[in-house]
Order: structure tokens, then C-alpha cells, then sequence
């Protein structure tokens, strides 16, 4: 069967109902552009403050700043990038024209920002600092954008959705591995310890590294979805205005089944990023552990617990549905970090180690969250008879990019406000005291806060399937008789 053009006509009906099943060396060789976004996310979180703040010397407070700066733009930008991919019109589809271009970008962008040229003074250092990262922010907005919103397109079958997430998060999670594991390992083979020109020459050399896995995974996974992105775009480019996609962007974030879900995840996500800023911080200075450590005694075996879980949680939901789970999993790490890292005692590896591999399976069911974010375009397309996904995984995208500038301005301030010294090796005992609270009870409470929220959404496994049912039906429909456009009445209950 032949797929149709870009810009002709909608896939067959039954395409689009995933009576076809995707093989799964797709949904394999689609995550893998992940590995690269992911590395790059997870260096720059984990490694870029400490980095520009110990190393290079620019205060916390400024290096924050500048690094929030950064990801509020990331924020502002994913859903416009959203609105032109679901725009864009080209022989290669909506979505794929966009993915190796921005991955090329992002992959310059980050040797630059790790290698920075001899720059004297905070406010140089901040300026050049800023630049760098609205660099990688702005790359990684085109091409991660239309990358996540192509996921959401691949099936129309909700399980088999929860199944591509899940490929996804499988790469996700060893993007999370490279960008954490290479830097402790190229500082040994370059020598090791702590000396301030050792890491810096690490830095620059992992950002080198990671070009090329950036590149090639972003062109794998374009090359093996060849075919699957034929969608009509949505809307003209004639008369797009920024008041447009504006105005997309608000009625997204108007949709009551999707609203819920993007509050829940944006309050979670302030304690994820919360935690991931400090994280070396609590390590090092809290428990006395080693950067290596910390990483293959802690982050690793965390890592290890997300790609364990993800066939749990794809599993749970076909029998549980996806809401519950979700909330459950999210309420249960906020718990499990309130009551135990304050408790951990220093040099305890063995209750690190335990904790890490518990909270990574509890987090492994991000899956289900992100395969709901395809569910509500389902909904918002019964409603408006238009295909939305670059719009709403833009907007999700850019809940996750608020949550983690307010997490990393909170990192900065709170670190200025204990009153951690980035020049001493030994922190005092109430600052390490506040520390501990901070990356606790601190981080716990934004994860239970944020599960809370999900209590609130009201698209009910039930619900969507009844929406599938009448969109599937419409779609047969429209495809028989293209020019009769009927009302389609919503399942009472799944707001309106």
C-alpha cells in the first residue's frame, strides 16, 4: 500500500486506526534521536553550573540566571516551533525536514558553549555564557520539537502510543547515561582530579565527543520514519502571524482534558530540575562522595531503574489505563525522596545506591504522561477537525522548559542563600543542613504536589476510547465524502 503525499490527503483510514502494526525496528530506530537531545540536556544540566560556577568562577546567582534566561526562551519558542512544523509543507513531510538541521546546530552549539575562549570578568563571562545557551536552546527547539510531535503521529492506537514512548524513553534514558558517564571518564583518562584545568579540558573534550552521536541518531531516526510523515499540514502559511500561534498556544492551554496534565507535569518537573542542579552538590559536599561516585554508584544505577520499569508501566496501563499509574508512581517518588535522603548518612553507598534504583523505576513512568500528551490531540482534533500535534507537544515541551528555568533559579538562589561558598573545599554544617532539606523534602514536595494535580484531569481511559471511536469514524467519513464537514458530538464528560 502506497502512502500518500504530503499535502494531498489523509493516510487511509486504516493506517491511521494502527490496524497496521508498526515494525517495531521503527519505533526502534525513531528513539534514537533522543540519545543525542538527551545527552546534551542531561550534560548541561548536570555539569554547566557547577562547570561556569567552580571552574570558570561566575557566581552562582549569575550563572543561574543566565541559564534560566536561556530555558525561558527554550519555553517560548517549543510551541511556535510546534505551530510552523505543523505548517510546514516539503517532500519529506511535516515533521523530518527539521530534525538533522537542528541537530547539527545543537551539536556546534554545545563545543562552543564547553569551550570557551580566555574571558576575564562576570559580566563578559555571563554575556558569552547566555549566548551559548540560547544557542543550544533555539537548535534543540528545532529539532526536538517536531521530533516528539512525529511520535505522536506514528499510531493512532493509545497502547501502541504508550509503546512508542516507551522506545522513546529507552533512548532517553541512555542519552541520560552518555551525557552523565562520559565527562567523569574522559577527566580520568585525561589525568583525573580535581585541578580547575583538568575538568575544563574534560568539558571541552566531552562536548567534542557527543557531536557525533547528536548527528547520527537525529539522521537514523528521520531515515527509518521515511513514509509516516504524511499528515496534512494544518493550516496555511499564508497569514501566519506570531498573534496566530499565539492564539493556538492559549487555546492548547484552554483544553480541560490537557490542562491538568501540563500543570501536574510542569510542578513535578521544578523538582526534577531542582534536583538535578544540586545533585553533585548534595553528593559531594553531603555524603562525602567522588564525582565518579556519584555517577556510576548513583546516577547509573538510577538510570538502570527507568529502563527497567518501562515495560512495567507500558504494561500497568493496558490493564489500569494511564491516569492512576501516573499519579501513583509520581505521589510515591515524592515520598520515597522527602523521608530518605534526609536520613541518608555520608559515605552510605549501599542506601544511595538502593534509593537510586527505586526512584529510577517510580520515574520510568514519565512514559505514560508523555504517550497522554498524544491522547488530548485526539480530542482537540475531534473538536477543531485539525491535526495539532506540533502545537501541543510544543506546549508541552515548553511546561517542561518553564519548570526547569524556575527549578534552576530556585537552585541558584537557594545555594546563595544557605550560604554555600564555591571557593571552599568544606562547607559549614548549616549550610549542609539546608542542603539536605533543599534536595528532600524540597524536591518531594513538588513531586507530590504535581501528582496531586493529575487527580484533576478528567480523560478517563473510557472517555478516550469513546473519542478514538468517533474520530476514527468521522475520518472514514470524510475520506468517503470530502466535502460534507458534520458536527461530531463529544462524550459528555471529557470536557467540552
Amino acid at each position: 500500500m502506497k502512502r500518500g503525499r504530503v499535502g494531498r490527503s489523509f493516510e487511509p483510514a486504516r493506517r491511521e486506526a494502527s490496524i497496521e502494526s508498526i515494525p517495531s525496528r521503527t519505533k526502534l530506530a525513531y528513539g534514537t534521536a533522543e540519545l543525542g537531545f538527551v545527552s546534551v540536556e542531561v550534560l548541561v544540566e548536570l555539569y554547566l553550573l557547577k562547570f561556569y560556577n567552580t571552574v570558570l568562577g561566575l557566581a552562582p546567582v549569575w550563572t543561574a540566571l543566565a541559564m534560566a534566561i536561556a530555558v525561558l526562551w527554550d519555553a517560548v519558542s517549543d510551541p511556535i516551533m510546534g505551530g510552523i512544523s505543523d505548517r510546514t509543507r516539503h517532500r519529506m513531510g511535516r515533521r523530518r525536514p527539521w530534525i538533522v538541521p537542528g541537530s547539527v546546530g545543537l551539536a556546534a552549539s554545545l563545543v562552543l558553549i564547553f569551550n570557551p575562549p580566555g574571558i576575564d570578568g562576570q559580566l563578559p563571562l555571563f554575556l558569552f555564557l547566555l549566548g551559548g545557551y540560547l544557542a543550544i536552546t533555539t537548535f534543540m527547539t528545532i529539532a526536538s520539537v517536531p521530533h516528539i510531535a512525529l511520535g505522536g503521529e506514528l499510531s493512532f492506537d493509545r497502547n501502541e502510543r504508550t509503546i512508542i514512548f516507551g522506545y522513546r524513553r529507552l533512548f532517553t534514558t541512555l542519552g541520560l547515561v552518555a551525557g552523565t558517564v562520559i565527562p567523569p571518564l574522559v577527566l580520568r583518562a585525561l589525568g583525573g582530579g580535581d585541578a580547575e584545568d583538568a575538568i575544563r579540558r574534560s568539558r571541552g573534550v566531552t562536548a567534542l565527543i557527543l557531536v557525533a552521536p547528536i548527528v547520527i541518531t537525529a539522521w537514523i531516526s528521520v531515515r527509518a520514519t521515511r513514509g509516516y510523515d504524511t499528515r496534512q499540514a494544518s493550516g496555511e502559511w499564508k497569514g501566519l502571524r506570531m498573534a496566530t500561534l499565539l492564539r493556538e498556544q492559549i487555546l492548547a492551554m484552554r483544553n480541560p482534558a490537557f490542562l491538568p496534565l501540563l500543570a501536574a507535569f510542569v510542578v513535578a518537573g521544578i523538582g526534577r530540575a531542582l534536583n538535578a542542579s544540586i545533585a553533585f552538590y548534595y553528593y559531594e559536599y553531603r555524603l562525602g562522595f567522588s564525582e565518579a561516585r556519584t555517577v556510576f554508584g548513583v546516577l547509573l544505577p538510577f538510570f538502570a531503574g527507568i529502563i527497567l520499569s518501562v515495560p512495567f508501566w507500558a504494561a500497568l496501563s493496558r490493564r489500569a489505563g494511564k491516569k492512576m499509574p501516573a499519579f501513583w508512581a509520581i505521589f510515591a517518588l515524592g515520598l520515597l525522596v522527602s523521608v530518605s535522603y534526609p536520613l541518608l548518612a555520608p559515605g552510605d553507598r549501599v542506601g544511595a545506591f538502593a534509593l537510586a534504583v527505586v526512584g529510577g523505576a517510580l520515574a520510568g513512568s514519565i512514559i505514560l504522561y508523555e504517550s497522554l500528551v498524544a491522547d488530548m490531540v485526539d480530542y482537540d482534533e475531534l473538536r477543531t477537525r485539525r491535526n495539532r500535534e506540533g502545537i501541543y507537544f510544543g506546549v508541552w515541551k515548553m511546561g517542561v522548559k518553564i519548570s526547569r528555568a524556575l527549578g534552576l533559579l530556585i537552585s541558584g538562589a537557594m545555594l546563595g542563600a544557605i550560604g554555600f561558598d564555591e571557593g571552599a573545599r568544606v562547607q559549614g554544617a548549616g549550610t549542609l543542613q539546608w542542603l539536605t532539606v533543599l534536595f528532600g523534602p524540597g524536591v518531594g514536595l513538588f513531586f507530590m504536589i504535581g501528582a496531586s494535580l493529575m487527580l484533576w484531569m478528567p480523560l478517563t481511559e473510557t472517555r478516550h476510547r469513546r473519542i478514538q471511536a468517533l474520530l476514527l469514524r468521522r475520518r472514514m467519513r470524510d475520506r468517503e465524502h470530502p466535502t460534507v464537514r458534520r458536527p461530531t458530538s463529544i462524550p459528555r464528560g471529557s470536557g467540552n
